[in-house]
């Protein structure tokens, strides 16, 4: 992750001491206003951002606070609590980018190094960019998760990169990604509750808390944009706030918050609180686990590490922590998954529908040995249900309509309230008329297709989710890649999971009256299911178990704990 570097042109002055008086003054000069160090970390600080694409965000705080420059000069000292301030946009503009291929990802810079050789010899001039970042506590380096991508451009479109995909060499990935050409421009105003405007900055700052104990509120925060969702609400901080420009030339504010304090933000938004004990501690687990392994990959290019939505993780801040999820991240402070010495990228999802998915089918790249799919049953019915999903067909149709005895599926067991929400994901089914579907279509793709004749799948992960599908109309045609792609652009919000099969209703006139989607599931697939997890504990599997299971391989081990200062 590249972060924003802040300089100050420095002005010299030379100085004649002409006599005593002088020098007086000289030593009775007020000393620059420096906010004071904090306190020796015992945990890593991350940063979140919570509001991005914004013209204004409104808030307040508990407590006084400052405004604070990148190099630590209080900027402003007389933030006054329990009142509404604003920060607003006073003028901004995109970051400009370019874009290239990313050809192969390896964790060792010799290895990357090793790929540029080879590819010069055949007339490709490549690069190394190295992504992520060693994570410390102090002085100590806790994670290294540093990856080196062999990178081809960069060039000046996403299409001009797309052009190169045909000739690269077989095993390449081809993966295309964005490269900043230079920083967004613009300046920021922070706006007092009178509605004056305090200062302006074309460069960050941060509101810090005159008192450590108290919380920012941000005020009709966007949550879920773009989602089925999305909504407004107010949402509060245990961290300090800083406020810059995004990347889009907008208003973005980032939550700079303690670890464990972030993991337990995150905990009940991604798991009810209602879940059984040793499902949540493993959510803690991988939660924490994900954060340290994509700490400065995810967002690469963005001056922060995770943002607060479901594209990393959902964070909610202090507003709705619960005793429950509280423990859990107490309870397993610092632990972490494992894997050959690396934290392991530990996704998860909602419902797997009773069998995961492949890391490389979803989103491509190196397929990680402890993300592989996999049959979420006990290894007695393993057996039973031991069929080729990928191919499609009747196996699948078989699969789809019955209902296996997964740890995923609540449906017919006695089990926490908490839980029930699931059992309308374990299987699923919906229907849409053929216009509605052509107009979803036509929404989604941008595209006239006609009358829709048929949805093919053309590939598929193990789990039976589709990875391609062709849409074919009477004026035209198109194929989607991506099981994300796949689920937005045949609902109207998203399907619940690729893992589906499509049937055709036909009318008098030979066209397609309906389409009906049975399916399997609710997400990607990959990594733990989170229903899964609490049927598994329901069932008296301890925690560890439970995530051997969904991580296959893995170590559990303990970063950092409890430390006395």
């Amino acid at each position: 992750m590249r972060d924003f570097i802040f300089r100050r042109k420095g002005i010299c002055f030379s100085l004649v001491i002409l006599g005593g008086c002088l020098l007086a003054l000289l030593r009775c000069a007020p000393a620059p206003k420096i906010l004071p160090t904090r306190e020796v970390p015992v945990e890593p600080t991350i940063r979140v951002a919570v509001v991005q694409g914004e013209e204004e965000v409104r808030f307040r705080c508990t407590s006084d606070f400052w405004a604070v420059s990148p190099a630590g000069e209080i900027l402003f000292d007389s933030g006054t609590a329990e009142e509404v301030w604003r920060v607003r946009l006073k003028f901004g503009q995109p970051a400009d980018l370019v874009y290239g291929l990313v050809l192969y990802e390896e964790h060792r810079q010799e290895e990357a190094g090793k790929h540029v050789q080879r590819l010069a010899e055949q007339g490709w001039k490549c690069n190394i960019l190295t992504v992520g970042e060693a994570i410390r506590i102090g002085q100590r380096v806790i994670n290294d998760n540093r990856q080196y991508w062999v990178f081809l451009g960069p060039y000046v479109t996403r299409e001009q990169a797309a052009a190169y995909r045909d000739r690269l060499p077989d095993d390449a990935l081809g993966r295309i990604i964005p490269e900043l050409a230079g920083p967004p421009l613009g300046a920021l105003d922070l706006i007092d509750p009178a509605g004056a405007v305090v200062f302006s900055s074309g460069e960050s700052f941060a509101l810090v808390k005159k008192d450590p104990a108290g919380l920012f509120t941000l005020e009709e925060v966007t949550i879920g944009r773009g989602y089925a969702w999305e909504r407004q609400e107010n949402r509060t901080y245990r961290g300090g706030l800083v406020f810059q420009l995004g990347n889009d030339g907008k208003v973005l504010c980032i939550d700079e918050v303690d670890l464990e304090q972030y993991i337990k933000g995150v905990l009940p938004k991604e798991m009810s609180p209602g879940f059984p004990a040793a499902a949540l501690r493993a959510q803690a687990i991988a939660a924490r686990s994900y954060t340290l392994a994509r700490w400065g990959i995810q967002h690469r290019l963005d001056p922060f590490h995770l943002c607060a939505e479901v594209h990393c993780q959902a964070y909610a801040g202090v507003g709705q922590e619960d005793e429950r999820t509280n423990a859990a991240v107490e309870e397993t402070r610092g632990q972490v998954l494992m894997y050959r010495d690396r934290i392991c990228e530990t996704y998860y999802s909602a419902v797997c529908g009773g069998h995961s998915e492949g890391n490389q089918n979803v989103w491509g790249g190196t397929a990680l040995d402890y993300l592989q799919g996999a049959y979420d049953l006990p290894p007695d019915q393993i057996p039973y249900w031991n069929v080729s999903l990928q191919d499609g067909g009747e196996e699948l149709d078989r699969w789809i309509q019955a209902e296996p005895p997964a740890f995923c599926n609540h449906r017919f067991t006695e089990a926490p309230r908490a839980t029930h929400y699931t059992r309308k994901y374990f299987r699923w089914e919906t229907t849409y008329g053929r216009g509605e579907l052509e107009e979803i279509i036509r929404n989604k793709l941008g595209i006239e297709i006609g009358y829709l004749l048929d949805i093919i799948p053309l590939e598929r992960g193990v789990s039976g989710r589709c990875m391609s599908v062709r849409i074919l109309g009477d004026e035209d045609e198109a194929v989607i890649e991506g099981e994300l792609n796949i689920r937005r652009a045949l609902s109207p919000n998203h399907l619940h999971s690729s893992c589906f099969l499509v049937t055709r209703r036909m009318g008098e006139d030979g066209l397609p009256e309906s389409f009906t989607f049975r399916g399997a599931g609710w997400g990607h697939g990959v990594g733990m299911c989170q229903a899964g997890a609490a049927g598994m504990a329901l069932k008296g599997y301890r925690t560890e178990e439970i995530l051997q299971h969904y991580y296959r391989g893995t170590e559990l081990r303990r970063l950092y704990g409890i430390i006395s200062l």
